[in-house]
């Protein structure tokens, strides 16, 4: 141990929290005061069901808001933030592992409007579940896409180098296949 200093970290998609091991994990995290950063991952399904048919108040953060921690009552610190907005998920994750990290409480982290480009199945498309709208969304909206941005706007890389990069993952990718 480096003073106590640590963080456990977890990482599940929003339709999991609708299980038993889930809502224990939480539970003992907040009695306990673990210093625990906790990931929700939420893309508004399920396999093919709609969040707001599995998620009471159709948001995991609005459903543990009861576990949110006052002056005088200890729980959890919640934050929420867009899995699209690269820099902002940066700020918030900076955020919440300094409060877990300096003050041993737990934290969960509601990563809200993430894309599933794929679907969350290989058994079924998600075109059958998803509407038109939403499809569009994905498009403008994905998350690899609006990284690239962000890396190119903050002068990170070029898009040459983004491009030998991607030439590289697709070559692995095809070696890996065979």
């Amino acid at each position: 141990t480096h003073k106590g200093n640590e963080v456990a970290f977890g990482t599940i998609g929003d339709a999991s929290t609708s299980e038993g091991p889930f809502w224990e994990s939480i539970n003992a995290a907040g009695v306990l005061q673990i210093p625990f950063a906790m990931s929700v991952w939420d893309d508004g399904y399920g396999i093919s069901v709609a969040r707001k048919h599995q998620t009471t108040k159709d948001s995991i953060s609005d459903a543990l808001s009861g576990m949110q921690r006052n002056e005088t009552t200890p729980g959890y610190e919640i934050f929420v933030t867009k899995g699209w907005d690269y820099p902002a998920l940066c700020e918030t994750y900076e955020k919440a592992i300094k409060l877990c990290r300096d003050e041993h409480v737990p934290v969960l982290i509601h990563v809200k409007e993430v894309n599933q480009p794929q679907g969350h199945s290989t058994s079924g498309s998600h075109e059958r579940y998803k509407s038109e709208e939403r499809l569009k969304w994905e498009v403008e909206y994905d998350c690899i896409e609006k990284f690239k941005s962000f890396i190119l706007e903050s002068e990170i890389a070029t898009a040459e180098e983004l491009e030998t990069i991607e030439k590289a993952a697709k070559k692995e990718v095809s070696a890996q296949k065979r």
